[in-house]
């Protein structure tokens, strides 16, 4: 992502493009508002998402936070809300 703080939209596509990778399928069948473990993400998948955002946005991420924010679109609307908040201080 870019130096810039990025939006909630921006994160979701992230998301959804590096899902579609791990669970082989294309980005279109990648619904933002059904629940990862249903997506087809398993517990290594799923902190392989996590590590992967962390890594991206440069902020300490919990793997449990899925447990909080089980969708992609959840997750990202949180993210995109802390990222700001923490750029912003």
């Amino acid at each position: 992502m870019s130096a810039s703080i990025p939006d909630a939209a921006t994160i979701q596509q992230w998301s959804i493009g590096f899902v579609s990778k791990l669970i082989d399928q294309p980005a279109e069948r990648i619904d933002p508002s059904v629940e990862v473990e249903r997506l087809g993400l398993d517990s290594a998948t799923a902190v392989a998402l996590i590590m992967s955002l962390e890594e991206k946005l440069d902020i300490e991420l919990m793997p449990e936070l899925l447990f909080d924010y089980p969708t992609i679109s959840s997750l990202s609307q949180h993210l995109a809300s802390r990222v700001s908040a923490e750029r912003s201080a």
